[in-house]
């Protein structure tokens, strides 16, 4: 069993490329509520049970095989109606790079729900959740295990796919996704909305309001998570000195760098080196 859900705040402010997953089995008297809604996007799979998603005035009853998605910012409530609930959830934001073919068609604003009727399908959703949650969860080679982490989101997020029909438009408006992969790449890179929103031949305020709606945070929010799951690589996997790595991903002063990755990762960046680099891991 994954983390409790009364943990889930304490992760609300770490980077969002940094998957967050759990299985839980939840008895009657379960219950979220966030009326803000999430700072990501949330899969839910139902393993058995039954659990209620509540959004707006609309209400989903999730059984064996249903998958909803909740886009960032959405309110929403779920609750186990039954005796039990076991599902597998998952936040995360989708890779700019899967602009090119994920398609989810919305069942209402922001929601897309499914029931998956093939239990071969079934089957290979299951065991790549399952894979996720495991991955997720492991410590040594920390990197090696995220992008297994990634790459098992992708396939269910496929497999998912596979039962829409093939004529869905994209999910990310395609003007986002290009310019996360530009701010993704280049994270130390010095950011001017106005120029970006030349480039995406929007004004700014169009483009500050579409990037959160699709993103679930600002602009310059999302380019400190970058800037900050890059140094957190970076502190992993080379000896440079921190202040280099600081510089590298566009923070111009040392004490700064440290008090943002404080609050993003709980740590500093020395503790953080000295944590992943231990031979316990």
């Amino acid at each position: 069993m994954a983390e409790k859900h009364a943990d889930y705040a304490i992760h609300e402010t770490r980077p969002f490329g940094i998957l967050i997953a759990g299985h839980y089995e939840e008895k009657k008297g379960y219950e979220i509520h966030r009326p803000s809604g999430s700072i990501d996007w949330l899969l839910m799979y139902t393993l058995s049970g039954e659990g209620v998603i509540q959004h707006g005035k609309n209400s989903i009853s999730c059984t064996s095989g249903d998958v909803a998605i909740l886009m960032p910012g959405l309110p929403h409530h779920y609750e186990t109606k039954q005796k039990l609930w076991e599902f597998i959830w998952v936040h995360f934001i989708p890779d700019p790079n899967w602009s090119t073919w994920l398609k989810l068609p919305e069942t209402s604003d922001r929601f897309f729900f499914q029931q998956i009727a093939s239990e071969e399908l079934q089957h290979d959703v299951h065991n790549a959740l399952q894979r996720l949650v495991r991955h997720g969860r492991s410590e040594g080679s920390s990197e090696l295990h995220r992008r297994l982490a990634e790459l098992a989101l992708e396939e269910t997020l496929i497999r998912i796919q596979q039962t829409f029909p093939p004529d869905v438009p994209a999910t990310m408006d395609p003007r986002i996704a290009e310019m996360m992969r530009h701010l993704q790449m280049y994270p130390a890179q010095k950011v001017s909305i106005p120029e970006l929103a030349n480039r995406c031949c929007l004004s700014t305020s169009r483009l500050s309001h579409l990037f959160k709606e699709q993103v679930g945070d600002t602009i310059l929010n999302t380019v400190h998570k970058f800037r900050l799951e890059k140094a957190a690589q970076l502190l992993n996997g080379t000896n440079r000195q921190i202040a280099e790595i600081a510089t590298d991903v566009g923070f111009d002063c040392g004490i700064h760098f440290t008090r943002k990755f404080r609050e993003a990762f709980g740590e500093t960046p020395s503790a953080y080196r000295k944590r992943k680099n231990s031979p316990q891991q």
